[in-house]
């Protein structure tokens, strides 16, 4: 949590290196409500002697809400979206755990000077004018995104301390850490490769054998989602349109329809096509009317139909969220538009042995050929001989790509040999198996360690800094009293 706070806690702590201008553009939004009383008239929460301001809370949700807006949903995060993600919580939540910091700090007899707080602020580019510090552009750029000086810099007190706390805490990475981390993740095989394929003897399957499968697994053999709607339906053969329609609805929309060479095609060669359009075009009209006819009583459906999901072509996604009874609004279709009205939903059900019997014997022909897959290869297993591939880390796939497997087996194949401490063994891929024989081991490469001492660091520090963290964060959370006054509208 620490180093997450680390990484991101200009979205946290209230600091100005931000966007001003999504900051201001995303405004204070999906406020919870508020228990006004005693130190609730100002605070949403308060752990140990440290409150969490209504003020700081908004602030934080607004940068945290514009961080995920900007880096993840690219400007289109809607506030029901983050009420689903439910980012007021994990506001709040990360505001607790900061404030539990703090708590520490402080009991540890840290503290942050004016000095330092100054310092912080010079050093802001957003403050700065020819780069130097500007009290009057700080005092302008507060004043647009409604800052008060006083909680900006004591946002930035805030952030210094965690961050002289982090490099209290902070654990380094041994040498004997880096090695041992470097010959686990450049560990190399030599490595010996047999592949078995199924046999094509036909599997003789029988009656009782197959019933008694279907029993065991009938779970798996579901029906399909069925939707029976009423509808009515406008298909561009019941649409007119007149050859000067025609040639009309071409010159306005001609950009429309090109050749393979990018060149716009002459009416002659474009004509079927500028036909269909302009025919979807009145269909469309026509439906939408019938759609508000229907909607009214004006008109009854002409037609029941039953869409079955995987079987028709349908746009399933609009049924999935309507109800029993709803109309929905004119779907297009290839040669034209649907008007439906949903009567019955059929949801998923066990299929009768007779619908799923003929799933259920390709199921257990294939169960069955891969067990005589696997006895075959727990026979030779011990006495095989396979082609030598050289020594192959947990990255060299491609090495594997000679044995006819795909990129994906190979990725898999590689990951379970050096998941597990089996010297000799064999793994089954659909309908081959994979014998494999480890010769020799390469356990540390000094060259490897320095080419990726950083990654190295890195992957150790935040092994180690996660089990610090989380173990110093519940050892607080009993420490220290945590009160929330805020509750979500």
């Amino acid at each position: 949590m620490i180093s997450w706070m680390q990484k991101h806690r200009k979205y946290l702590v209230v600091t100005i290196w931000i966007s001003t201008i999504a900051f201001i553009g995303a405004g204070f939004v999906g406020w919870g409500m508020y228990d006004y009383n005693l130190d609730r008239a100002s605070s949403v929460a308060k752990v140990g002697n440290e409150k969490i301001t209504v003020k700081e809370f908004q602030h934080a949700y607004s940068n945290l809400y514009n961080y995920y807006n900007q880096t993840l949903f690219r400007g289109t995060l809607t506030k029901k979206k983050a009420e689903e993600m439910k980012l007021e919580e994990l506001t709040l939540n990360k505001l607790i755990v900061e404030a539990l910091l703090i708590n520490y700090a402080k009991d540890l007899g840290m503290g942050v000077l004016d000095s330092e707080v100054q310092e912080k602020l010079k050093s802001i580019k957003a403050f700065q004018k020819d780069g130097v510090f500007n009290i009057d552009r700080y005092f302008q750029v507060l004043k647009s995104i409604g800052q008060q000086p006083v909680d900006f810099e004591n946002g930035l007190k805030k952030e210094i301390l965690l961050d002289k706390l982090k490099r209290i805490i902070s654990p380094k990475a041994t040498q004997v850490e880096k090695e041992a981390f470097a010959s686990a993740f450049f560990l190399q095989d030599r490595i010996e490769l047999k592949l078995l394929n199924e046999e094509n003897t036909p599997i003789k399957l029988d009656e009782n054998e197959t019933k008694s499968y279907w029993e065991k697994n009938k779970n798996r053999y579901l029906t399909k989602t069925n939707y029976v709607v009423e509808a009515v339906r406008i298909g561009i053969e019941d649409v007119n349109a007149t050859d000067k329609e025609i040639r009309e609805f071409y010159k306005s929309e001609k950009f429309r329809y090109k050749d393979e060479k990018g060149k716009i095609l002459p009416f002659e060669k474009a004509k079927d096509r500028v036909e269909k359009d302009l025919k979807l075009k009145k269909a469309k009209k026509i439906a939408l009317k019938k759609y508000l006819l229907l909607k009214k009583g004006k008109i009854k459906a002409d037609q029941k139909i039953t869409l079955t999901e995987g079987k028709d072509d349908f746009p399933f996604e609009k049924l999935k969220n309507a109800k029993k009874g709803e109309i929905l609004k004119p779907i297009k279709e290839k040669n034209g538009y649907l008007v439906i009205k949903l009567d019955i939903i059929n949801l998923p059900k066990p299929m009768k042995y007779e619908e799923a019997k003929e799933l259920v014997k390709s199921d257990l022909t294939k169960e069955k050929k891969i067990e005589l897959l696997k006895e075959k290869a727990a026979k030779i297993i011990k006495n095989f001989k396979g082609t030598d591939i050289g020594f192959v880390s947990r990255n060299d796939y491609e090495k594997l790509t000679d044995m006819n497997l795909a990129k994906k087996e190979a990725i898999e194949f590689l990951d379970k040999v050096f998941s597990n401490n089996v010297k000799i063994g064999f793994f089954v891929f659909g309908s081959k198996a994979i014998l494999y024989k480890i010769t020799e081991q390469k356990l540390f490469d000094e060259n490897k360690l320095k080419e990726n001492e950083g990654l190295l660091v890195k992957n150790i520090i935040g092994i180690k800094e996660s089990t610090i963290e989380n173990s110093l964060i519940r050892k607080l959370q009993k420490k220290y009293k945590i009160e929330k006054f805020y509750r979500q509208q």
